[in-house]
């Protein structure tokens, strides 16, 4: 089992989402119930987003957890959360000009996906990267990583830290990053013989699953 409910209500608080609703907060961010295909081998569908909350402010975040574990235990489901905290106006601007541009190109089928997609696609107010490390020696190679994102930021003179937080996986963990020079952390990586993992720019981490196999 893994649950990062309480680092991930602290990684959004800190972000600016409210203890209780106010209208004056545009922030949002977004929660998907997904069924990874590699945990039902037998069904159909790859990945399936089996639903998705709009969160703005923690006391919903808090309300809706009991729910989030109950559906992700009783259909085998993970729930993975946004890195990125996004923008209630630009969501509703952008949803408006996907809605004007489908009905202009004669597209009016499933029109409630657009919301979602617009959603899932959307950039974060202050831009957050995932790295994705799936290892069997996780403890020793996270620091390493750390450390070379870490010099790398250094001799860019930008952020004083660019880790902003480990998140634990199923397989591993995430490192969630300011964004750094890729190319370099490339070079570096295949200079000690380590197999760069994968850097996902506008991405989710991993909230709460508890798959049995």
């Amino acid at each position: 089992m893994t649950d990062n409910f309480d680092a991930i209500r602290k990684y959004v608080e800190e972000l600016g989402i409210p203890q209780q609703y106010d209208t004056r907060c545009d922030l949002y961010f977004d929660i998907q119930l997904i069924r990874r295909g590699k945990d039902h081998p037998g069904l159909p569908a790859a990945n399936y987003t089996f639903k998705t909350y709009y969160i703005d402010c923690l006391d919903n975040f808090n309300k809706y957890k009991e729910e989030i574990i109950k559906c992700c235990e009783m259909f085998g489901l993970r729930a993975y959360v946004a890195v990125n905290v996004k923008s209630k106006y630009k969501a509703c601007l952008e949803t408006i000009q996907k809605y004007a541009y489908n009905l202009t190109n004669g597209e009016s089928r499933k029109p409630w996906r657009v919301f979602a997609s617009v959603c899932g696609g959307q950039d974060g107010e202050e831009k957050r990267w995932v790295v994705d490390c799936d290892c069997d020696d996780c403890d020793n190679l996270e620091t390493y990583l750390q450390n070379i994102i870490s010099s790398i930021r250094e001799c860019e003179s930008s952020y004083d830290d660019p880790i902003v937080m480990t998140i634990p996986t199923r397989s591993g963990y995430h490192i969630i990053t300011h964004p750094f020079n890729i190319n370099r952390f490339k070079k570096i990586c295949d200079a000690k013989s380590i197999t760069p993992p994968e850097i996902k720019k506008n991405h989710i981490t991993l909230l709460y699953e508890n798959i049995t196999k």
